[in-house]
């Protein structure tokens, strides 16, 4: 479960049944549209997640647009991914990682940045302010106060902004979305490739007609990645992200996160 976090965002599937059957995808009866999608983040929309390996439960990932406040002058919103073990794998290894996106509401890129790891033994609590205007992103570590600056391309998303952006984009199956990405004070080129369309039941959570997403990180030319990720997102304007799954994680195997509960304020369930 080490870096969980990180295995969320890269997932951005593989046609068959989950774990104890809990969700099935098969191709869609009749020919259906992607609608276009909303315009804005819902404020109080939260989707809960459980997480798998090897057939049991290890995880619960939440992702949550907490509402609109303020960062470095600019109005943003607030978006937060939180992943923790289940409190049996806690007693042996406990995972408790919050990563949180502060997204410029009129641009919709990000302007802060925060990531705190509690990993067993491992710490961290880190930030990067980024000034588009001026293509520098400045990073701070709260533990050791080191500190970095470097470029970055106007536009530039984050690991979690990056999802909601996605999100937010007219697609096509077999069109690919292009945006930039930084992790890790690298700059990454992420293709969003849409490879087909589906129908996907989540038992006890719902049915959607669906879309299938390949995320391919480019850097220096080349696809830079350690496990091949897929994720199925819902085909109407909300665009949620319903399964995703990762595999070849070196020393993991194949991790699972499925769509266990969904809640938005009541003004935004319409």
């Amino acid at each position: 479960m080490k870096k969980v976090i990180v295995i969320l965002i890269l997932v951005f599937f593989v046609p068959g049944c989950g774990a104890l059957g809990q969700y099935k995808i098969s191709k869609a009866s009749e020919e259906f549209s992607i609608e276009k999608p909303t315009e804005r983040l819902r404020v109080g929309e939260k989707f809960t997640y459980k997480t798998e390996w090897l057939g049991l439960d290890v995880g619960i990932v939440t992702l949550s647009v907490e509402g609109i406040t303020e960062r470095n002058g600019r109005k943003v919103y607030h978006v937060l991914a939180r992943a923790q073990t289940t409190p049996v794998l806690s007693k042996l290894y406990k995972v408790d990682d919050t990563i949180s996106s502060y997204i410029d509401v009129e641009h919709l890129y990000p302007v802060m940045f925060e990531k705190k790891q509690r990993e067993g033994g491992y710490r961290s609590d880190e930030y990067i302010d980024f000034y588009q205007e001026k293509n520098k992103a400045f990073y701070f570590s709260r533990l050791n106060n080191s500190k970095k600056e470097f470029d970055i391309p106007q536009g530039v998303q984050d690991p979690l902004s990056i999802l909601y952006y996605f999100r937010l984009q007219d697609v096509n199956v077999g069109k690919s979305i292009f945006a930039n990405m930084s992790a890790d004070e690298k700059n990454y080129l992420l293709e969003a490739r849409v490879h087909k369309k589906g129908f996907i039941v989540i038992k006890g959570v719902g049915e959607w007609e669906a879309f299938m997403v390949e995320p391919l990180p480019w850097f220096q030319g080349k696809v830079k990645r350690k496990a091949k990720a897929t994720m199925w997102l819902s085909a109407d304007d909300k665009r949620i992200p319903l399964l995703m799954v990762t595999q070849g994680i070196p020393f993991v195997g194949t991790v699972t996160i499925t769509l266990q509960k969904i809640e938005y304020l009541d003004s935004e369930k319409e």
